[in-house]
């Protein structure tokens, strides 16, 4: 399969999410992969992936890089995606697109879930925890939607999520970024702190 074909992968119950995946493997049966994983509404077609999915040949790695639902070419739609469906999606990947020794690189958001992934699998499969040789966290957010989010909504953004279930906040990347209550409940089952 080319690189720039998407595979889909169906993570979720039961309302199924379709997600959208690039795997490209090791060039050897037993080489190292790495796993992208993006930041909140970015793509595995960024800047920063493409550049890896350059590297990665032509250094001996493998490459996996997806969307999370409500990003990029997967399904699902942004307004109903939590932090826990990203997890979700996450481990999918990673238990059954990869193989063997893999690092993890997250990118903001990214290196959150990359933290949550490695947490699950040293909780609940140790073993298979045993397959991630490193974490990259590049500018790692962790407790996103706690601490970076929620935290530094004025109080009145606060009170429209409360009331209304969605804010909208100034977005850095264009559109207005939207903040559900769903993303900001939900995200305090996954936090690091507190």
């Amino acid at each position: 399969m080319s690189i720039e074909e998407p595979q889909f992968l169906e993570v979720g119950t039961p309302e199924p999410r379709r997600i959208a995946c690039l795997h490209q493997p090791p060039p050897t049966s037993d080489g190292t992969g790495l796993i992208w994983l993006i930041g909140l509404k970015s793509d595995m077609g960024s800047t920063k992936a493409t550049a890896l999915a350059e590297w990665a040949p032509q250094n001996g790695y493998g490459l996996t890089r997806f969307d999370y639902s409500g990003h990029g070419a997967s399904g699902g739609d942004f307004l109903k995606a939590t932090l826990g469906d990203w997890l979700d999606e996450t481990s999918a990947i990673f238990n059954k697109v990869t193989h063997g020794p893999q690092v993890v690189i997250g990118s903001s958001t990214g290196g959150h879930l990359a933290l949550l992934l490695l947490r699950d699998l040293l909780r609940n499969d140790p073993a298979e925890a045993e397959r991630v040789k490193a974490l990259i966290l590049i500018a790692p957010a962790w407790d996103l939607t706690e601490e970076l989010i929620w935290k530094e909504m004025p109080p009145e953004a606060q009170a429209e999520v409360m009331k209304k279930g969605v804010t909208y906040r100034p977005s850095e990347y264009g559109d207005p970024l939207p903040i559900t209550k769903s993303l900001i409940e939900e995200g305090r089952n996954h936090l690091f702190s507190g």
